[in-house]
């Protein structure tokens, strides 16, 4: 059985040493990976930040974003940060992805909250193809980019699971929250 932890990137006032620390010590151990949350409004440290320090640090456990909300983030910029972390980490990265329920976050961020799930829709069709674009880099490890994993529990959720992803992603909550996913 694998088993991850999260990283305290999202407790807040956590001093990033912190996130190094259990970083070096889940690699020493035996969890399989080390996953972090993504908020905008909330004393916590940016995902691809959080995991490009815990790659630094590591060698073999999966660095994962449980999730990055997507529609917050231009697509380029995102293919571009998780190349990287892919590429430093050595093909390590599994990339979640979803919409995030936060409407605060997204009124910060200047997005269209009704308009998250055709934007994240548009985004996952394009991550890949900078992934395979020779002019964009670093290139990823995997040929068609990391590992990408689609949360949601809409059925336009499981749709984009279908259509873009390699698996599915829940943020947590209750089982009867993902039940449908099952």
């Amino acid at each position: 059985m694998r088993v991850g932890v999260g990283l305290p990137s999202t407790v807040p006032g956590a001093e990033g040493r912190l996130i190094v620390e259990w970083g070096r010590r889940a690699d020493e151990g035996t969890f399989s990976s080390l996953a972090v949350l993504d908020r905008l409004l909330y004393d916590s440290y940016e995902p691809m930040t959080s995991l490009a320090a815990a790659a630094a640090v590591t060698r073999r456990v999966r660095l994962a974003t449980n999730i990055i909300v997507g529609p917050l983030r231009n697509t380029a910029l995102l293919a571009k940060q998780a190349a990287s972390v892919d590429a430093l980490s050595g093909g390590r990265l599994v990339l979640g992805l979803a919409l995030g329920a936060r409407k605060e976050d997204y009124e910060v961020a200047g997005v269209d909250y009704r308009s998250r799930g055709k934007r994240l829709a548009e985004q996952l069709a394009d991550l890949r193809s900078y992934w395979e674009d020779d002019a964009f880099g670093p290139t990823p490890v995997r040929p068609r980019g990391p590992e990408l994993l689609v949360g949601g529990s809409s059925d336009q959720a499981f749709a984009r699971v279908a259509r873009y992803s390699d698996g599915y992603v829940h943020g947590g909550g209750p089982p009867r929250a993902f039940a449908r996913a099952a």
